[in-house]
Protein backbone atom coordinates (compact mmCIF):
# COMPACT_ATOMS: atom_id res chain seq x y z
CA UNK A 1 0.00 0.00 0.00
CA UNK A 2 1.28 3.47 -0.90
CA UNK A 3 0.72 6.65 1.09
CA UNK A 4 1.03 10.06 -0.56
CA UNK A 5 0.87 13.31 1.39
CA UNK A 6 2.06 16.90 1.24
CA UNK A 7 3.54 19.08 3.97
CA UNK A 8 5.78 22.15 4.23
CA UNK A 9 8.73 20.11 2.97
CA UNK A 10 7.16 18.83 -0.27
CA UNK A 11 5.30 15.78 -1.60
CA UNK A 12 6.03 12.40 -0.02
CA UNK A 13 5.39 8.90 -1.32
CA UNK A 14 5.91 6.09 1.20
CA UNK A 15 4.96 2.45 1.00
CA UNK A 16 5.81 -1.04 -0.17
CA UNK A 17 5.27 -2.58 -3.60
CA UNK A 18 5.75 -6.36 -3.54
CA UNK A 19 9.28 -6.77 -2.08
CA UNK A 20 10.32 -3.18 -2.75
CA UNK A 21 10.19 -0.40 -0.16
CA UNK A 22 9.44 3.07 -1.56
CA UNK A 23 10.29 6.34 0.17
CA UNK A 24 10.42 9.36 -2.13
CA UNK A 25 10.24 13.11 -1.55
CA UNK A 26 9.71 15.77 -4.20
CA UNK A 27 10.47 19.32 -3.14
CA UNK A 28 11.61 22.67 -4.44
CA UNK A 29 14.41 24.86 -3.08
CA UNK A 30 13.05 27.03 -0.27
CA UNK A 31 14.54 30.25 1.14
CA UNK A 32 16.23 29.46 4.42
CA UNK A 33 17.36 31.31 7.54
CA UNK A 34 20.87 30.58 8.79
CA UNK A 35 21.24 29.61 12.42
CA UNK A 36 23.29 27.48 14.80
CA UNK A 37 22.30 24.12 16.27
CA UNK A 38 23.68 21.71 18.85
CA UNK A 39 24.09 18.06 17.84
CA UNK A 40 23.10 15.04 19.91
CA UNK A 41 26.25 13.10 19.00
CA UNK A 42 28.83 12.12 21.66
CA UNK A 43 32.49 11.31 20.79
CA UNK A 44 31.95 7.73 21.98
CA UNK A 45 29.53 7.27 19.06
CA UNK A 46 26.44 7.25 21.25
CA UNK A 47 23.65 9.83 21.20
CA UNK A 48 21.29 11.55 23.57
CA UNK A 49 17.59 12.04 22.91
CA UNK A 50 16.58 15.17 21.01
CA UNK A 51 12.93 15.70 20.14
CA UNK A 52 11.35 18.53 18.13
CA UNK A 53 7.60 19.03 18.54
CA UNK A 54 5.67 21.20 16.07
CA UNK A 55 2.01 22.10 16.72
CA UNK A 56 1.80 20.13 19.97
CA UNK A 57 0.17 21.13 23.24
CA UNK A 58 2.48 20.99 26.24
CA UNK A 59 -0.20 19.19 28.25
CA UNK A 60 -0.01 16.35 25.70
CA UNK A 61 3.79 16.26 25.55
CA UNK A 62 4.27 15.92 29.32
CA UNK A 63 2.34 12.62 29.82
CA UNK A 64 3.99 11.18 26.69
CA UNK A 65 7.45 11.90 28.11
CA UNK A 66 6.53 10.52 31.53
CA UNK A 67 5.39 7.29 29.86
CA UNK A 68 8.67 7.06 27.92
CA UNK A 69 10.68 7.73 31.08
CA UNK A 70 8.93 4.90 32.90
CA UNK A 71 9.02 2.40 30.04
CA UNK A 72 12.71 2.86 29.21
CA UNK A 73 14.00 4.02 32.62
CA UNK A 74 15.12 7.36 31.21
CA UNK A 75 16.27 10.25 33.36
CA UNK A 76 15.08 13.88 33.41
CA UNK A 77 13.78 15.60 30.27
CA UNK A 78 14.45 19.29 29.67
CA UNK A 79 11.65 21.09 27.80
CA UNK A 80 12.34 24.23 25.79
CA UNK A 81 9.98 26.62 24.03
CA UNK A 82 11.44 26.51 20.53
CA UNK A 83 10.37 30.04 19.43
CA UNK A 84 7.63 32.63 19.92
CA UNK A 85 5.35 30.63 17.63
CA UNK A 86 2.64 28.77 19.58
CA UNK A 87 2.88 25.08 20.42
CA UNK A 88 6.47 24.45 19.35
CA UNK A 89 8.82 22.71 21.80
CA UNK A 90 12.16 20.92 22.07
CA UNK A 91 12.82 18.05 24.49
CA UNK A 92 16.26 16.82 25.59
CA UNK A 93 17.28 13.83 27.71
CA UNK A 94 20.96 13.46 28.67
CA UNK A 95 21.03 9.63 28.76
CA UNK A 96 23.57 8.09 26.38
CA UNK A 97 22.04 5.58 23.96
CA UNK A 98 23.07 3.64 20.90
CA UNK A 99 21.58 4.76 17.59
CA UNK A 100 19.32 1.69 17.59
CA UNK A 101 18.07 2.41 21.12
CA UNK A 102 17.45 6.08 20.37
CA UNK A 103 15.57 5.37 17.13
CA UNK A 104 13.36 2.82 18.89
CA UNK A 105 12.39 5.40 21.52
CA UNK A 106 11.79 8.17 18.96
CA UNK A 107 9.42 5.88 17.06
CA UNK A 108 7.16 5.88 20.13
CA UNK A 109 7.19 9.66 20.46
CA UNK A 110 5.00 12.10 18.55
CA UNK A 111 7.79 14.50 17.62
CA UNK A 112 7.92 15.93 14.10
CA UNK A 113 8.24 13.12 11.54
CA UNK A 114 10.66 15.09 9.37
CA UNK A 115 12.93 15.67 12.38
CA UNK A 116 12.76 12.00 13.37
CA UNK A 117 13.53 10.52 9.95
CA UNK A 118 15.52 13.04 7.89
CA UNK A 119 18.92 12.58 9.64
CA UNK A 120 18.85 8.90 8.65
CA UNK A 121 19.19 9.94 4.98
CA UNK A 122 21.15 13.19 5.27
CA UNK A 123 23.49 14.66 7.91
CA UNK A 124 25.35 11.52 9.04
CA UNK A 125 22.81 10.18 11.52
CA UNK A 126 23.15 13.21 13.77
CA UNK A 127 20.14 15.11 15.07
CA UNK A 128 20.39 18.78 16.03
CA UNK A 129 18.26 21.41 17.76
CA UNK A 130 18.49 25.15 17.21
CA UNK A 131 20.53 26.98 19.87
CA UNK A 132 20.15 30.64 18.92
CA UNK A 133 17.64 32.90 17.22
CA UNK A 134 17.06 32.97 13.49
CA UNK A 135 15.53 35.69 11.33
CA UNK A 136 12.30 36.81 12.99
CA UNK A 137 12.31 33.93 15.47
CA UNK A 138 13.49 34.05 19.08
CA UNK A 139 16.04 31.68 20.56
CA UNK A 140 14.78 28.56 22.38
CA UNK A 141 14.12 29.01 26.11
CA UNK A 142 14.14 26.42 28.89
CA UNK A 143 10.67 26.31 30.46
CA UNK A 144 10.33 23.00 32.36
CA UNK A 145 12.22 19.98 33.67
CA UNK A 146 10.33 16.69 33.84
CA UNK A 147 11.99 14.86 36.72
CA UNK A 148 12.52 11.11 36.78
CA UNK A 149 13.44 8.58 39.49
CA UNK A 150 15.55 6.66 36.95
CA UNK A 151 19.14 7.88 36.99
CA UNK A 152 21.13 4.70 36.34
CA UNK A 153 22.14 5.39 32.70
CA UNK A 154 25.38 7.14 31.79
CA UNK A 155 24.75 10.82 30.94
CA UNK A 156 26.45 13.35 28.71
CA UNK A 157 28.38 15.86 30.83
CA UNK A 158 29.02 18.05 27.77
CA UNK A 159 25.31 18.46 27.04
CA UNK A 160 24.58 19.14 30.72
CA UNK A 161 27.19 21.94 30.66
CA UNK A 162 25.62 23.24 27.45
CA UNK A 163 22.22 23.45 29.17
CA UNK A 164 23.74 24.91 32.33
CA UNK A 165 25.66 27.76 30.73
CA UNK A 166 23.55 28.44 27.66
CA UNK A 167 20.17 28.41 29.42
CA UNK A 168 21.22 29.26 32.97
CA UNK A 169 20.30 25.84 34.37
CA UNK A 170 20.47 26.01 38.18
CA UNK A 171 20.42 22.41 39.35
CA UNK A 172 23.23 20.10 40.57
CA UNK A 173 25.13 18.01 38.04
CA UNK A 174 23.18 14.80 37.31
CA UNK A 175 24.41 11.49 38.67
CA UNK A 176 26.53 9.16 36.55
CA UNK A 177 27.88 11.67 34.02
CA UNK A 178 30.74 10.77 31.67
CA UNK A 179 33.97 12.81 31.57
CA UNK A 180 33.51 14.31 28.11
CA UNK A 181 33.24 18.09 27.78
CA UNK A 182 33.09 18.23 23.98
CA UNK A 183 29.81 19.13 22.29
CA UNK A 184 29.28 19.50 18.54
CA UNK A 185 27.54 22.42 16.83
CA UNK A 186 26.45 22.95 13.25
CA UNK A 187 25.59 26.04 11.21
CA UNK A 188 22.70 25.28 8.88
CA UNK A 189 19.86 26.74 6.86
CA UNK A 190 16.36 26.13 8.20
CA UNK A 191 12.98 26.97 6.71
CA UNK A 192 11.65 30.28 7.97
CA UNK A 193 8.41 32.14 7.32
CA UNK A 194 9.13 35.38 9.19
CA UNK A 195 11.21 38.21 7.66
CA UNK A 196 12.61 35.79 5.11
CA UNK A 197 13.97 38.60 2.89
CA UNK A 198 16.11 39.89 5.77
CA UNK A 199 17.87 36.56 6.38
CA UNK A 200 21.67 36.76 6.62
CA UNK A 201 24.00 34.32 8.39
CA UNK A 202 22.90 35.36 11.87
CA UNK A 203 25.02 32.76 13.62
CA UNK A 204 28.28 34.45 12.63
CA UNK A 205 27.82 37.18 15.23
CA UNK A 206 26.03 35.23 17.95
CA UNK A 207 27.57 34.03 21.21
CA UNK A 208 26.59 30.76 22.84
Amino acid sequence: MLRIYKDDYGFHLIGKLFNTNINTTIYKTYPTAWTLGVRNLIPSGKRIIFCDYDMHLLEHIIPEIKYIQQKYHLSDFYILKSSQKPNGFHAICLDELTLKEMMKILQEMSCDEYFRLMPIKHDMHSWNLRSIRKAGSKAPKLIKIIKSPYQERKKSLAHYLYLKYHFGLKIPKPKNCDNNKKVFFIEYGTMNYIDIDKTKNLSHNQKI
